[in-house]
């Protein structure tokens, strides 16, 4: 995430719907149809080779937009929810690839956040926030400041809760902390390699939560394996929202540096799983691979999180 800050506040009429929906779930296969969706910000659709695809913002220097649910979903029991998207991330620019997206669960649609470091989920209250990351704002000194919460990554998962960027339990995603342009800090692998969510590549996101736990697994098709980003983090997402119904949908940023952020396709559901996707293999055998000692940047299994 970088800076490049060109705060707008906006109240962010949320989306959901699709083309095969219900109150608690819904399938967009792709984005050329768009009932059930309030676009607000830089986020609109495009025609890529991927076909109609949801633009979260566009290759260009500070930008911020949102695409949300327009009406409030029914999670289930507890506030359990799972979900699957495909994004790829192409054209980077500027400074290096920046700033990301986030997948956002809140129980208002107001608030949308500045560019850059906030990718455009700064301030959105009674909400929880996956951050899919690919700028480096952890840079001690310089023209970027210091950011204490960021990781020294320009290449990570992680949470937030109640619009702050806490960047809690923060992993590297396949191990990797540094994918951008030569020169950048720390030393960069480029982004188009293997691991690096800026390559290009069509990666799979899966997210469930269970009621207590939450998981985040990503897929790069470049690397062969499922990286495991966060796994059995303790969440309790009912006292954050308040309510057992909750806007989600997406948001990102740039600043300095840019990227397209594309999502292909979405699913959703108000279930612990997405009936007919299977789980990732056991979440718990990935702790000795990626998901515990390739995550550098993973901290240890804290009390349940609720922010309240």
């Amino acid at each position: 995430m970088n800076m490049g800050h060109i705060g707008f506040a906006s109240a962010v009429a949320i989306a959901c719907c699709a083309t095969s929906a219900s109150a608690s779930s819904f399938y967009y296969p792709d984005f050329t149809n768009t009932s059930g969706l309030t676009m607000v910000g830089s986020t609109s659709t495009t025609v890529t080779g991927d076909g109609t695809v949801l633009r979260i913002i566009p290759a260009s220097g500070n930008q911020s937009g949102a695409a949300y649910s327009t009406a409030p979903v029914t999670l289930g029991s507890g506030a359990t929810f799972s979900t699957q998207f495909q994004f790829r991330f192409t054209d980077a620019g500027g400074v290096d690839p920046a700033d990301g997206i986030t997948f956002v669960v809140a129980a208002s649609p107001g608030g949308l956040g500045t560019a850059g470091y906030g990718m455009g989920y700064e301030g959105v209250t009674n909400s929880i926030a996956i951050e899919l990351d690919t700028y480096n704002n952890g840079i001690p000194g310089g023209s970027l400041g210091y950011f204490p919460a960021e990781p020294n990554s320009s290449n990570h998962v992680a949470l937030n809760v109640n619009g702050v960027l806490t960047n809690s339990f923060a992993s590297n995603v396949y191990g990797n902390g540094s994918c951008g342009f030569a020169g950048g800090t720390p030393a960069q692998n480029p982004n188009s390699a293997g691991g690096c969510m800026s390559n290009g590549n069509l990666w799979t996101a899966t997210i469930t939560y269970d009621g207590s736990l939450l998981n985040v697994s990503l897929r790069d098709p470049g690397m062969g394996t499922t990286f495991n980003a966060l796994v059995d983090v303790p969440l309790d997402l009912a006292t954050i929202l308040g309510t057992n119904t909750a806007y989600v949908g997406f948001t990102g940023s740039s600043g300095a540096g840019w990227e397209n952020e594309d999502i292909v396709n979405w699913r959703f559901s108000n279930t612990r799983v997405l009936p007919g996707v299977p789980e990732p293999a056991s979440w718990a055998m990935m702790l000795g691979g990626f998901g515990l000692i390739g995550g550098t940047l993973r901290t240890r299994r804290r009390a349940i999180v609720s922010f309240s």
